[in-house]
């Protein structure tokens, strides 16, 4: 059984969401805006709550990134996307993980559909061209960059509170 904290022992893509067919308000590839620099992680580590992690929105509204930990090789982030949102076409530079906590919806990869659900982990190739159409239901996943830098996407996004602790 694999379980999100087997997926950190790993080493994923998201850009921004729209409801469809609309495309996204500012597609993270496009952004300039720049939310401030993440402090380079501590040598001798950290250990982070969801409640005090950083989380960004993007700028449509539609979707949500808790960065839970980014050191020199991975990026390990929490993301959201409302029900019906949509991430458009795209590829990243670094191998992707997934591992869907709730929620689903489809995710194409090199022209094949995919149905994903609650417990989905997703492998994506550094360069696959991929896209996601999400379900009714708000989707939450674990997002496992092999490589920090893809997750600059992100950095347009706007700093909001994060989830309040369960």
């Amino acid at each position: 059984m694999i379980t999100p904290w087997m997926l950190l022992l790993a080493a994923g893509c998201t850009p921004a969401a729209s409801e469809s067919p609309e495309p996204p308000a500012s597609p993270p590839e496009a952004t300039t805006a720049e939310a401030p620099a993440e402090p380079p992680a501590p040598a001798d580590g950290s250990v982070v709550t969801l409640d005090t992690a950083p989380r960004f929105v993007a700028g449509s509204g539609k979707a949500w990134i808790t960065r839970l930990a980014q050191g020199k090789e991975a990026f390990v982030g929490m993301l959201e996307l409302e029900p019906n949102a949509a991430v458009p076409e795209h590829q990243d530079a670094t191998e992707e993980y997934i591992y869907v906590l709730s929620g689903g919806g489809t995710l194409t990869m090199a022209g094949t559909p995919h149905e994903l659900g609650a417990g989905s982990l997703v492998y994506m190739p550094a360069g696959v061209t991929v896209s996601y159409q999400n379900g009714d239901a708000k989707l939450t996943a674990l997002q496992i960059f092999a490589g920090p830098a893809p997750a600059k996407k992100y950095d347009g996004w706007q700093p909001v509170e994060p989830p309040a602790a369960p």
